[in-house]
């Protein structure tokens, strides 16, 4: 039986009722620990025993030996030492994929006092995942790992009973990268898994991660552990959704205390309300189980005066305890009880699925209050990472796009080259549902991570590397060089466009005159020549400029370099003999582009 360890260590102080532990010393030594969260009751019999009955009316067997009552105040607080593996084990949509790499780690779940959603104090629980390498001293912690849980279901997958699995991948994988992993059950798991979970209830599980990570350092530090000087906040799909909740309250209430390196969010539910008209207007999404899940945790967390039968059809109505808050199914399972074809009106009664109605607009409204951009005055010194798939099944993109517009008026630039700029986005993955995209996700998170400590320095990015993801890749500098060393590259691309206008006229299509060409008339011919191959032009320049990239301006630069006068400059040169010559495209790699390259090397080799 493994031993419960204890230790006292200070800590923020909340003298609640809720904020409780039980331990337990048995007669071997044993130590048991319960949380007030988890117990209706805590009596003593004539005899002075310790009855302890739990939420669901059982009453605990007697224990015989020691107990004591131990408030989590500015005193102590408790955690358990087990022993794990974290695999490169994934489930891609029912099917189990296992990679080659694993990492013995040791787990710390231990409880700490935060507040529930309604602002009253709790217990919950988290868990502090060190790897054996770290925990012996053989390798020097770079950092922690914020994480936040994407969508979990069963009660054996809150983070504290060892599902791992985009977290397997973090640790698990080939690189072993030498961080230390902190991550929250959320309210409704855990300690308080009594609870209907705070699904997407952003301010809510952000607050329950900020205190969690206090709370780990601190148990780190009692034990002697330099958990070393970075910090990064990830999360994917509704973990990403927190992660960014996470960034922007730790923004607005606790800069003081907490600063990330970066924060990593894929795939994120960013905008609900947006999420819930697109999920009605399409009548669709590829995971039905999630309205089910929202519905019912906006209706418990937030106290709505409704019904089950009110919001869901028949079928369903009467079965929700048993889906959503019994904690006994995986989202999978829940998918094929409801029906995956299950169209959204099959699912939400009438009213729930008309955005005009009173109903709908109240739940908008709540959403919108739940939604990121709300209120949130961003810290432009922090860094993040904003990453979603254009063809995400679960999450439409335009929920997340609508963020790049909300940050780039308040200071951050976005750019789709690792540290650039303060904003790095990825909106270019096409082809790839939410399940596989989150493999892009890890892959770029883990290399930058991986990466971090040989590209800053205290904060500061090398300058080294600044230089070169600074220098400027355009291709006019580039043609004005070859036209420096005497090369005519205006006549030969003249000479390609006559011959191409000559075989389209040849060939019966309409021909614009060269002389009527504009930077406009450019555009609608690109979009003409792309919708033939099912491209939509206005879909690239969104993808584009959601990554730093003007396609219109390159197109005016372009066209008014090759409409402008070639005469040399005074002296016999040409005018563009001074501008610098950028960097061969090869050479613009940093570490984390290697790193990138080496896991995607690596995943190549062992393709099951």
């Amino acid at each position: 039986m493994k031993k419960i360890l204890f230790t006292l260590i200070a800590f923020v102080a909340c003298l609640a009722t809720e904020a409780k532990v039980v331990k337990i010393t048995l007669a071997d030594g044993t130590v048991k620990v319960y949380t007030s969260s988890q117990l209706s009751s805590i009596d003593f019999n004539d005899d002075g025993t310790l009855v302890l009955t739990t939420w669901d009316g059982q009453e605990l067997p007697p224990m015989e030996g020691t107990f004591e009552e131990v408030n989590i105040d500015e005193q102590e607080m408790v955690y358990e030492e087990k022993m794990d593996v974290y695999k490169m084990d994934v489930d891609m949509d029912g099917t189990p994929i296992k990679l080659n790499s694993e990492r013995s780690v040791v787990r710390l779940n231990y409880v700490y006092p935060s507040t529930d959603p309604f602002g009253d104090p709790i217990t919950l629980s988290g868990t502090i995942v060190i790897p054996e390498d770290i925990w012996d001293g053989t390798h020097r912690s770079e950092g922690i790992l914020l994480f936040n849980h994407y969508t979990i279901f069963h009660r054996d997958e809150a983070p504290t009973r060892g599902f791992a699995q985009l977290e397997g991948l973090f640790l698990g994988n080939h690189l072993k990268p030498n961080y230390i992993l902190v991550e929250s059950d959320f309210y409704g798991f855990g300690v308080t898994e009594r609870f209907p979970q705070a699904f997407l209830q952003g301010t809510h599980n952000a607050r329950a991660s900020l205190d969690g990570l206090l709370a780990a350092r601190r148990i780190l530090e009692e034990r002697g552990f330099d958990y070393g000087p970075l910090c990064f906040n990830l999360g994917y799909s509704s973990g990403g959704f927190d992660a960014l909740a996470t960034q922007k309250l730790r923004d607005m209430e606790y800069r003081d205390v907490i600063s990330f390196d970066k924060t990593f969010a894929g795939g994120s539910p960013t905008d609900l309300a947006e999420c819930y008209r697109q999920y009605v207007e399409i009548d669709s999404t590829a995971y039905n189980a999630v309205p089910l899940l929202l519905m019912v945790s906006t209706k418990e967390t937030q106290n709505l005066d409704i019904e089950y039968d009110e919001v869901f059809q028949p079928y369903l109505a009467g079965q929700i305890d048993e889906l959503i808050n019994s904690k006994s199914y995986s989202s999978w399972p829940v998918c094929d009880i409801i029906g995956r074809e299950k169209k959204i009106h099959e699912i939400l009664t009438a009213p729930y699925c008309d955005l005009s109605s009173e109903q709908c607009q109240r739940m908008l409204r709540l959403f919108d209050k739940f939604g990121i951009a709300t209120d949130w005055v961003p810290d432009p010194t922090q860094r993040l990472f904003i990453y979603h798939s254009r063809d995400d099944d679960y999450v439409p993109v335009q929920s997340a796009r609508g963020i790049i517009s909300f940050l780039s008026a308040r200071g951050f630039t976005p750019s789709i080259i690792p540290g650039k700029t303060n904003l790095q986005t990825n909106f270019f993955v096409k082809k790839m549902g939410h399940l596989t995209a989150t493999t892009v996700y890890w892959i770029q998170s883990l290399a930058a991570i991986y990466a971090w400590p040989q590209m800053y320095t205290n904060g500061q990015l090398n300058p080294i590397y600044a230089a070169i993801i600074n220098q400027q890749i355009d291709i006019v500098p580039f043609l004005r060089q070859l036209e420096a060393l005497g090369i005519d590259t205006r006549s030969f691309v003249r000479g390609v466009a006559a011959k191409v206008l000559e075989l389209m006229a040849s060939s019966g299509q309409e021909v614009i005159n060269p002389a009527d060409l504009s930077p406009v008339s450019l555009m609608l011919i690109l979009g003409n020549e792309l919708a033939k191959y099912g491209i939509d032009l206005q879909e690239v320049m969104e993808i584009c400029a959601d990554s730093g990239i003007d396609v219109t301006g390159f197109v005016v630069n372009l066209y008014n370099y090759f409409m402008e006068d070639p005469t040399p400059a005074e002296g016999g040169e040409a005018e563009a003999s001074e501008t610098p010559n950028p960097l061969p495209s090869k050479l613009l790699q940093t570490p984390a582009d290697i790193y990138e390259q080496e896991l995607k090397d690596w995943l190549k080799e062992n393709e099951r």
